[in-house]
């Protein structure tokens, strides 16, 4: 008899992230709610990631009797090896097209849950099956004593859900706020932060995309009028071209596109690290994640923004995609050189995509919009 596959799976993406595990782990073993499984997809750490993994949580022993009783009560927690750093996209795909859990848990390393946060999560879900992502009250962790990797729990709030404003800059709601009961209700969001967010599988499945191919006439690009679809095990979830940094955006906004509703519950509570800069200071962070996030954010608009949302908000994205660049002109020049560069190297790219999920979106542009005019 074939063993049923648990409701909900955990994923993680590491890629040197021992410090953050044993905090983590140690929370979702903790969870009230238990019929989870756990997968942790490596990008090529080089640090001791999986061994700290496979020496706390898994039998020091190979034989089965004392995998079975090492494993008794305990979800399954499974590891897939990449050899290098694919990327957090690509990493979290690997792991939706291998689960079948109804509902998928996307987790940093650097978050620690409370208890109950699953079972909030889960009774919210269970209420409406419109529901695509459901997140909980993510509050900041700050280091303790360095030393012996203490970490405190803080009550400033990291996130209560993305929001999105006319300039088309996507923020965590509530961010560097004290926590005073604020953002106590439960309530429809613009989307969920990828730090910490439960998909429906059902959702995940109605909006994912065909891998869509570059082609050349000479050294022209050409937008082919369809996708190429490949085996369904290529679909895209997260947008593999993103690499890292606002593909979690980038999944929201469609999810809205065709429907789907995301919802913040308040009583379900976890903590974050947060290794970047606060939205106030985000340019402040490396070259490398500056230029992902200049450049992701421009293939974010081409991807999902109507043109009359565009033309609806035009000042506002004009002054806010300004600044941005005389940011980067007077301090990092080369990050806002090669970001253009990157941006319209797979331009064409993105067209053909954002034909593909217009073409599907179910929402009138005017439901949209009314997002940016909140």
């Amino acid at each position: 008899m074939n063993k049923v596959a648990p409701k909900v799976c955990i994923q993680i993406v590491t890629w040197n992230s021992q410090q953050f595990l044993k905090d983590c782990l140690d929370s979702i073993f903790n969870q009230t709610y238990k019929n989870f499984s756990i997968l942790v997809i490596d990008n090529g750490s080089k640090d001791e990631t999986i061994k700290f993994i496979k020496e706390n949580y898994f039998p020091k022993h190979g034989s089965m009797e004392i995998y079975k009783e090492f494993r008794q009560n305990k979800p399954d927690l499974f590891i897939i090896q990449n050899k290098k750093n694919v990327g957090f996209s690509k990493a979290h795909n690997q792991g939706l097209a291998i689960s079948q859990a109804d509902f998928v848990l996307v987790m940093n390393p650097d978050v620690i849950l409370e208890p109950d946060f699953l079972e909030k999560l889960i009774e919210a879900a269970e209420k409406d099956d419109k529901i695509s992502s459901l997140g909980g009250k993510i509050l900041k962790l700050k280091w303790g004593d360095a030393e012996i990797g203490e970490k405190l729990k803080t009550n400033i709030l990291d996130s209560t859900g993305l929001k999105i404003l006319r300039s088309g800059q996507v923020i965590d709601r509530g961010e560097g706020e004290t926590d005073n009961g604020q953002h106590d209700n439960q309530e429809e969001v613009f989307g969920i932060s990828g730090a910490c967010v439960l998909y429906r599988r059902a959702a995940l499945e109605d909006i994912k995309i065909p891998v869509i191919r570059n082609s050349y006439i000479g050294n022209k690009f050409v937008i082919r009028s369809r996708a190429i679809r490949q085996p369904a095990e290529s679909d895209e979830y997260f947008d593999e071209d993103f690499f890292a940094y606002k593909e979690d955006i980038d999944l929201a906004w469609r999810l809205q596109l065709f429907g789907w509703q995301s919802v913040y519950v308040p009583t379900a509570k976890a903590y974050h690290f947060r290794s970047g800069a606060p939205a106030s200071l985000r340019f402040s962070q490396s070259r490398w994640v500056n230029f992902l996030s200049f450049r992701n954010h421009l293939w974010l608009f081409v991807k999902n923004m109507h043109w009359q949302i565009f033309w609806r908000n035009f000042w506002f994205i004009l002054w806010h995609q300004s600044l941005k660049k005389l940011y980067l002109l007077f301090t990092q020049p080369g990050i806002l050189l090669k970001g253009k560069l990157s941006f319209l190297q797979k331009f064409s790219k993105m067209l053909a995509k954002r034909k593909y999920i217009l073409s599907q979106s179910k929402l009138n542009w005017r439901v949209i919009n009314k997002w940016m005019d909140n």
